[in-house]
């Protein structure tokens, strides 16, 4: 049985999350367990695959692209996880 690769239609793009490296800071400032520090609402990611409908180019899979993180779905099927998001959420991307 050949391996089977998720295509994603309706204008989503199919995405992956560019890990950011994090920076370990020791603080002497004393905080409740439960703080979080404020972080970004959005995200880096890369296209992996694009609908044949979108209406937008996207220079290809590969391209780095900005998204709001609340606007990605993450859907699991048979183990595996997709990241999907569509077309109009996508604030720009970087071209080189």
């Amino acid at each position: 049985r050949g391996e089977i690769m998720f295509k994603p239609i309706n204008r989503h793009l199919l995405i992956e999350k560019v890990e950011e490296k994090k920076e370990e800071s020791k603080s002497t400032i004393l905080v409740p367990d439960d703080y979080k520090v404020k972080s970004s609402p959005y995200g880096l990611y890369t296209v992996k695959d694009i609908a044949g409908d979108c209406e937008k180019s996207f220079g290809g899979n590969g391209t780095k692209i900005i998204v709001n993180d609340s606007m990605v779905e993450e859907i699991s099927v048979e183990g595996e996880k997709y990241y999907l998001v569509l077309e109009n959420y996508v604030y720009g991307m970087f071209l080189e």
